[in-house]
């Protein structure tokens, strides 16, 4: 299982043998090469406005052709279709310059949780309507 190579191995962690519970309502992505998966993550709701992207983990053997950076954007595609206006993740120290290029936004601090450090990022991917100008709002040149 991917995940179990690329995260819970490498974070020194008990390897999952089936879905947690708690993902039961999560939808989760894959990318595949012929039968292998070789990229996944998850969304998980917060609340309405709020979409957590949980699990990225792509092949080690297929990192750099960006199968990652496709699959993030395709998860925020399916995010805005379902109505989430912002995306949270925690992403590990190595993968913080990925996120960035993908314009999300670090919070300022960031954590230790065992042997990973780790710093928590947002994207807007929705304006809400009460942001939205009345300028923007004219149609068909009408002042």
């Amino acid at each position: 299982m991917l995940r179990n190579r690329v995260l819970k191995e490498s974070a020194g962690k008990a390897y999952l043998f089936e879905a947690p519970i708690e993902e039961k309502q999560d939808i989760h992505l894959v990318v595949r090469q012929g039968d292998e998966v070789v990229g996944t993550l998850l969304l998980h709701p917060v609340s309405n406005a709020f979409v957590q992207i949980k699990q990225v983990a792509i092949e080690p053997l297929t990192q750099g052709k960006s199968l990652g950076k496709n699959l993030m954007i395709y998860a925020e595609e399916i995010a805005e279709r379902l109505g989430f206006s912002t995306i949270f993740l925690t992403g590990r120290k190595q993968a913080w310059g990925f996120y960035e290029k993908l314009a999300y936004q670090e919070l300022p601090y960031e954590y230790q949780e065992d042997q990973l450090i780790l710093k928590i990022f947002k994207k807007e991917i929705r304006q809400p309507l009460s942001r939205i100008t009345t300028k923007e709002m004219k149609t068909n040149g009408r002042q």
